[in-house]
């Protein structure tokens, strides 16, 4: 990300020190919280797509290589392929999986310049989130939708004060806030000043309880938000990200990239510190067979510092990094075994494409979602988070038992099925669209 220019800088500190005066007390939330309780959103009422269907916009900063996004993707593809008029809402067009979509599959907001100050404004600031209110604003007025759905916090925290700025629109608009992660352990990380965390807590708070329902994808994500923000449980439903198994194992077929180690453990996601590959490193590093390969599949801010430690532990060329892969299901298909060595999830989406393809999956029993995933012993093998030599034995104990990997990588098939986005999208289209005919 590049440095913000000084106007911009000045631009964001005032932001700033409006936010503070505005919204560090408590008063000042419940006045938004009072404003919220005088708009009583009307059911959707299928405007602006000429079909007599509702219009559904599935908001999203971007288009990145992330498991929201993949979801959003997934979605909408189940519900348009069975009639439903679904398209994408980016604040920004770019990120990995852009190439997927056609132009008329997703809409941005048309005010260039602000989008412009807005990437230069640090992820996750509240300069940013205040600039995009403006943005999203004007693309709710112009595509009037019937149903919108938000997609991680840093969409939903914005898209709270364009609809309170905008009440018109949101007794017209049905909101369905999603959330796929482990927040309160995001907000912790990206706002380690325990003050400025405090208010940004509160507008989460008052976010997600302004919707009109919110939706989690484990039920461990769904305790986080009623624990850590007062999310009424009643408001809230479970349902878990769509996977679409077909075109899974249709990309299984492709060739993979070249130069893959001929045996090989993979692991896939956002090269951070979520993901906690520096332990699968360390995990990989005593297992005692020279010819096995690593790979670790995806883009990410330590890529590099992954890289040095390969090295430091004496892994060498034994560990690949091919980056962003459009099929890692070519890859994974080919693994002897699949790795998630997160710290905490929201889901799992990369362990159900595992399992989907017929890898045997070991996973860590993290906060939250892969034990929602993985039957231990039946679909897969759970192991302690953090706990690198825990993560070391069940990746040895299936390499040297390859009768139990298969049979676990059978179960695992069959377990996956659950998770096929056709039967997940047509729960979607009903918290979305209550009554209307569904996918």
């Amino acid at each position: 990300m590049l440095a913000a220019p000084p106007a911009t800088a000045v631009m964001g500190d005032r932001i700033f020190r409006w936010i503070h005066r505005k919204f560090s007390g408590e008063a000042a939330i419940g006045r938004f919280e009072e404003m919220d309780e005088r708009i009583v959103p009307r059911r959707p009422t299928a405007s602006g797509n000429g079909g007599g269907r509702p219009s559904a916009l599935l908001m999203l900063p971007d288009l990145s290589g992330g498991g929201a996004e993949r979801t959003s993707l997934n979605l909408q593809d189940s519900l348009r392929r069975q009639g439903q008029f679904v398209r994408l809402g980016l604040l920004e067009a770019r990120g990995e999986y852009l190439a997927r979509v056609d132009a008329n599959d997703y809409v941005l907001p048309q005010n260039r310049l602000l989008r412009a100050v807005a990437d230069r404004c640090p992820p996750d600031s509240p300069q940013r989130a205040l600039i995009q209110v403006p943005l999203l604003m004007g693309m709710l007025r112009r595509e009037k939708p019937d149903v919108v759905m938000s997609s991680m916090a840093d969409v939903t925290l914005p898209l709270a004060f364009a609809f309170a700025l905008m009440p018109w629109r949101r007794r017209a608009t049905r909101w369905i806030a999603r959330e796929g992660n482990h927040t309160r352990v995001v907000m912790e990380r990206a706002f380690p000043d325990p003050r400025l965390r405090r208010i940004v807590d509160k507008l989460i708070r008052w976010s997600y309880r302004s919707a009109d329902a919110c939706l989690a994808i484990s039920e461990g994500v769904a305790r986080g938000l009623v624990e850590n923000y007062d999310v009424d449980r009643s408001c809230l439903q479970v349902i878990p990200n769509p996977v679409d198994l077909d075109a899974l194992r249709e990309g299984a077929n492709e060739p993979p990239p070249a130069g893959l180690p001929g045996r090989f453990i993979v692991g896939v996601g956002r090269l951070d510190h979520q993901k906690g590959f520096d332990l699968l490193l360390e995990a990989f590093a005593k297992i005692e067979d020279p010819e096995l390969g690593l790979v670790l599949v995806g883009r990410g801010p330590e890529r590099d510092a992954l890289k040095a430690k390969a090295e430091n532990l004496g892994l060498g060329d034994r560990v690949h990094f091919p980056g962003f892969v459009e099929h890692p299901s070519a890859i994974v298909s080919r693994a002897e075994l699949f790795c998630l060595s997160s710290r905490w999830e929201g889901f799992g989406h990369v362990i159900v494409e595992a399992m989907a393809v017929g890898c045997p999956v070991v996973v860590t029993d993290c906060e939250f979602g892969p034990a929602e995933i993985v039957e231990s012993g039946e679909s897969g093998l759970l192991v302690p988070p953090e706990d690198v030599d825990a993560l070391a034995e069940a990746l040895a104990r299936l390499l040297a038992n390859r009768g139990e990997a298969q049979r676990l990588a059978e179960c695992a098939r069959k377990r996956a099925e659950n998770f096929g986005s056709n039967r997940i999208a047509a729960r979607y289209w009903e918290l979305l669209c209550p009554g209307e005919e569904g996918a």
